[in-house]
């Protein structure tokens, strides 16, 4: 197991030796944990903060797993640990074969992301709560404390727990809302949008005696950390190293530079082959003012959106749809796009491209509802996105603050690190 290793990480050094840095080396924090569920979405956004606090090339990203195929994949509603359960009993009830019996037992998991978004990381840990506080507890004198940082669902039960069993040698910090008992953590950091269901409006949405069910029920506590939209490992250092590395590939690009990202429906932003014609049409009224246009399809994209793409932009001169193989452009578009057209599902997707603060446009967004619409309706408000009609000069150029959450977020994390009267060199 390495650790995992990203680019560029802020320099540590102070020139102090680390005996005098605020009462000795035991108040320093050095090293991090990141506990991720799978999903980049999630992943990408722990270690975006965990680079962002300087500990880029000192962390160790473990996994929660779920069982897969089957039934499993109607059984994702269960907590975690209940759900691993329920596949223990089933393997035996059932039999399973030797073989599933036999990987389950393996301590290492293979990366879902083949090694190509996360530098030196040839195997992941699975999430063990009492190895993680074994290690916190008996590197504390030696190395200082451990900041966990943790994102997504199934990863709430594993980050509370380390926090209840090791309060006084970690800082816990879960990304996302985990819904309830938030003093379970040290810091929560969450959208705004995840308290719209708290917001007059929504109230209005939902019936008086299905309100106690929704989540969450309180306004934001002290270590509640409100970001515009998501976290991600996007800035100015990772911009220019990747257009230094895509440069033979998109200097030579008809500029403007027209980056299309699309992803897939979700709960709250539906959409299907009818979202997919209004972007190609809007892509074809404002071709003549593009030099490159650029599409890069999400691997979950549905196959009928992706047709129509193929079908009525895949032989446009103009145009490049990138088909999955390896390296991913994505971040190449990031550094060299000089706009950036991305549908209205991913928050993710959207605030990495406002980290760039080139022009923004988003389509689809009247698919969206609930506290997705109030995500893009904030955008708005701030001048970050605009729709996408199809009647825009592309080569017409605005710009605003680049959303910067990720850097924000570090920032109270130091200063809640601090009131414990703990460091981190910068």
């Amino acid at each position: 197991m390495r650790p995992i290793l990203l680019p560029d990480p802020p320099s540590l050094s102070t020139g102090v030796p680390e005996i005098f840095e605020q009462g000795g080396s035991q108040n320093v924090v050095r090293r991090a944990v990141v506990i991720g569920n799978g999903f980049p979405g999630s992943e990408n956004q722990s270690i975006g903060l965990a680079r962002a606090l300087g500990l880029a090339e000192n962390h160790l990203l473990y996994r929660v797993t779920r069982p897969k195929g089957g039934i499993h994949e109607w059984l994702h509603w269960l907590p975690v640990g209940l759900h691993k359960k329920l596949e223990f009993i089933l393997r035996h009830l059932y039999l399973y074969s030797r073989l599933m019996l036999s990987s389950k037992q393996t301590k290492y998991i293979p990366s879902e992301n083949g090694g190509g978004n996360v530098v030196g990381l040839s195997s992941i840990l699975e999430a063990d709560v009492k190895e993680i506080v074994t290690m916190a507890r008996d590197t504390y004198e030696k190395d200082g404390p451990l900041v966990v940082i943790a994102c997504g669902r199934d990863t709430v039960s594993i980050a509370s727990s380390i926090r209840r069993l090791a309060s006084e040698n970690v800082f816990v910090v879960q990304i996302q809302h985990p819904r309830s008992h938030l003093n379970r953590f040290d810091m929560v950091i969450t959208p705004r949008h995840d308290y719209y269901p708290l917001t007059p409006e929504a109230q209005e949405q939902v019936p008086r005696f299905m309100r106690s069910w929704i989540t969450p029920r309180e306004p934001p506590q002290d270590h509640v950390v409100l970001t515009t939209g998501a976290l991600h490992g996007i800035d100015y250092a990772t911009l220019r190293k990747s257009a230094s590395a895509w440069h033979d590939e998109f200097a030579a690009l008809p500029k403007p530079l027209v980056v299309v990202n699309i992803g897939w429906p979700r709960r709250n932003c539906r959409y299907g082959a009818d979202l997919a014609k209004q972007l190609t049409n809007a892509l074809l009224s404002v071709l003549d003012s593009c030099g490159t246009v650029r599409i890069a399809l999400s691997y979950k994209t549905p196959e009928k959106v992706s047709r129509v793409i193929f079908k009525e932009l895949g032989d446009n001169p103009k145009v490049y749809i990138w088909n999955g193989q390896e390296p991913n452009p994505y971040m190449g578009h990031l550094a060299w796009g000089d706009a950036f057209v991305v549908t209205a599902d991913s928050v993710s997707l959207i605030s990495e491209a406002c980290s760039t603060g080139k022009p923004v446009y988003v389509i689809g967004a009247d698919h969206c509802k609930w506290k997705i619409a109030d995500f893009h309706k904030s955008l708005r408000e701030r001048g970050v996105v605009r729709s996408f009609t199809g009647l825009e000069d592309m080569s017409e150029s605005w710009s605003y603050p680049p959303l910067s959450d990720t850097a924000e977020a570090a920032m109270r994390v130091r200063s809640a690190l601090a009131a414990r009267g703990w460091s981190l060199r910068s």
